[in-house]
């Protein structure tokens, strides 16, 4: 019968991307049938026109553009981030972020998926860039971040020096906007049909995926439509994040 699907469509740069990945491992650690779930990665890139280099501009001063708030406003409420991720066990550090183009780290994730190492270069490239402050537009931060997981060091060369996996990122955001109607990431697909956008509570995954579980086992893969939808905490397709 093979395993039911779970599908995350997200983007490195997303906070809540990272603390909802962690709330959901968290919820899959204890679910008792999580060796016969499949974790799918997808994109979504946020931000496509920033540079592929440092932007030059503090994280609070972006966010804050983002928001059309004042810089003492950004970090008041950045640090119910902060907070939110502590509770996960993720040390956030907005002072020292690198706001920067996420199109190439998307691509290795895609890289790395064939290699069957998709959620280990996720995780990486989510340390990467809220708790050590890397630049991961940086071309040899992503060899090192990459090999350190297990990818080939000329595929991924190959990889920045080239276009690979640019449509597929695209096709992601297109299926994700069109087909699925994504309005918030991080954005969650159970079996085809129910859906999770944004950071929930550990339990409302849990609750999710058993109700998934349950409908596939029974019925095999969801044809889609009649599911539940959930919302949480999120970024919107501009950049925006719910703070």
């Amino acid at each position: 019968m093979g395993k039911m699907k779970v599908e995350i469509w997200s983007d490195i740069a997303c906070p809540y991307c990272y603390i909802g990945k962690r709330k959901f491992e968290n919820a899959l650690a204890k679910f008792p049938h999580a060796n016969e779930v499949e974790l799918v990665w997808h994109s979504y890139e946020l931000n496509p026109d920033l540079p592929k280099r440092p932007l030059g501009q503090s994280y609070y001063e972006y966010f804050a553009g983002l928001h059309g708030s004042s810089i003492e406003e950004v970090k008041a409420d950045l640090q119910g981030l902060v907070d939110l991720a502590k509770e996960v066990g993720l040390d956030y550090h907005f002072e020292k972020l690198v706001v920067a183009n996420t199109s190439d780290a998307l691509r290795l994730v895609k890289l790395a998926k064939k290699h069957k190492l998709a959620d280990e270069t996720e995780e990486v490239l989510f340390k990467a860039y809220f708790v050590d402050g890397e630049d991961i537009s940086d071309k040899a931060t992503l060899v090192r971040l990459g090999t350190s997981v297990g990818l080939p060091e000329d595929e991924i060369m190959t990889l920045l020096n080239g276009d690979e996996f640019v449509v597929d990122i695209e096709a992601d955001i297109r299926f994700s906007e069109d087909e699925l109607n994504l309005e918030y990431i991080p954005f969650y697909l159970f079996n085809g049909k129910d859906i999770i956008q944004g950071s929930l509570a550990e339990e409302e995954y849990m609750e999710v995926l058993h109700n998934s579980y349950n409908f596939w086992k029974e019925n095999g893969v969801s044809k889609g439509g009649g599911g539940d939808k959930r919302k949480g905490r999120a970024c919107s397709p501009d950049g925006t994040c719910s703070i």
